[in-house]
């Protein structure tokens, strides 16, 4: 009977030098991905007349480690719905989602995902998963209704989203979701 307390004593020894010493360490020097996403944007036109589209081109780009998900979004802050706009093309690996106002949305990814009610419509476009050095585009063609500054914001996030190098752009406008966009704007005239 001694024995196996003494053998019992040995092993939770060295389970407590193996939890408390050894394997934190080990956690701590474990190498956590980081993806880096970017997007570049261009407008076929500056300027067009009330009644004339012109077409936004995304170009998404991973430029660090693999991400479960990297996410593209293409809102319009003063539009109230989603008509006289439409996807043209994409490649991305998901279809893309169309998000109306009042829509619950993602927000706030690496303190625990919370959700916030959409103000504007915006496109997301994902792809997942996606890898280092992969690529995605995304075609949409508008035909604004208003005449006036007609604005966009653009950003790219990934997941898992566990540094600032997650979400691009990382400074700028501040959108619905409290996250950072690109603002491009066309002039509409009469």
């Amino acid at each position: 009977m001694r024995r196996i307390y003494i053998m019992v004593a040995c092993a939770m020894t060295a389970y407590f030098t193996m939890t408390t010493l050894v394997l934190p360490e080990s956690y701590q020097n474990m190498h956590t991905s980081i993806p880096e996403p970017r997007i570049d944007v261009a407008l076929s036109h500056s300027t067009v007349t009330l009644g004339q589209s012109f077409e936004i081109s995304t170009v998404s780009y991973n430029d660090g480690d693999d991400a479960d998900l990297q996410l593209v979004s293409v809102a319009f802050p003063q539009s109230k719905d989603l008509d006289g706009i439409k996807i043209i093309s994409y490649d991305f690996l998901q279809s893309p989602h169309l998000i109306e106002i009042g829509k619950e949305i993602g927000s706030q990814y690496a303190g625990g995902a919370k959700t916030v009610k959409s103000q504007y419509p915006s496109i997301e476009a994902y792809s997942r998963p996606s890898k280092k050095g992969d690529t995605f585009t995304m075609t949409i063609q508008v035909t604004p209704k208003e005449i006036g500054t007609f604005h966009i914001y653009t950003k790219s996030v990934a997941m898992p989203h566990t540094s600032e190098f997650a979400h691009f752009p990382s400074h700028g406008i501040i959108d619905h979701q409290g996250e950072f966009v690109q603002q491009h704007t066309v002039e509409v005239i009469p």
